[in-house]
């Protein structure tokens, strides 16, 4: 029963920690993924933009000043080793940007925002082989490595980075 115990420590303490994070971020309360909440309150600094009202609506999650529409999405890996998880950007005509926050061990490490127009210089930048690149960019560490490497690159083809 004491295994038990601890279990249900451990819990609180996430618990607490939460709340204390959603205080910070500035969400009184929510049930969703703090990861994703994370994201899309860091995007929404970043371009100095505002959360959409209604925080499970589909197509977008930030609006900046200028009303471009960001979809914000994140992905997790270890920073060691190859990653288990990939992530397709496949933006479409309900936002301007998608934004990939890159998490490496649990920490934010990047924002990488693709434009929602033809992905094609992207793809052929970063050597994909894939279908549809005009419409899908499917992200992989490869990816993060040589955008986070030559930003400028990138940001020239139409992407914005923010190396965190």
């Amino acid at each position: 029963m004491s295994d038990i115990k601890d279990l249900l420590s451990s819990w609180s303490d996430y618990r607490d920690a939460r709340k204390s994070l959603l205080g910070e971020l500035g969400i009184p309360q929510s049930y969703r993924d703090p990861l994703s909440e994370f994201a899309e309150v860091l995007v929404a600094r970043l371009v100095d933009g505002e959360l959409a009202s209604n925080r499970v609506q589909k197509g977008w999650d930030v609006q900046e000043p200028d009303g471009s529409r960001i979809q914000v999405k994140y992905l997790a890996n270890t920073s060691a080793g190859s990653w288990v998880n990939w992530h397709t950007v496949e933006p479409n005509e309900q936002q301007d940007w998608w934004a990939l926050v890159i998490y490496l061990d649990l920490s934010p490490v990047a924002v990488h925002m693709f434009p929602s127009s033809d992905l094609t210089l992207i793809c052929k930048a970063l050597g994909k082989r894939h279908g549809n690149q005009s419409c899908n960019l499917q992200f992989t560490k490869t990816c993060h490595e040589a955008i986070s490497n030559d930003p400028e690159m990138y940001e020239a083809l139409g992407m914005r980075v923010f190396l965190l």
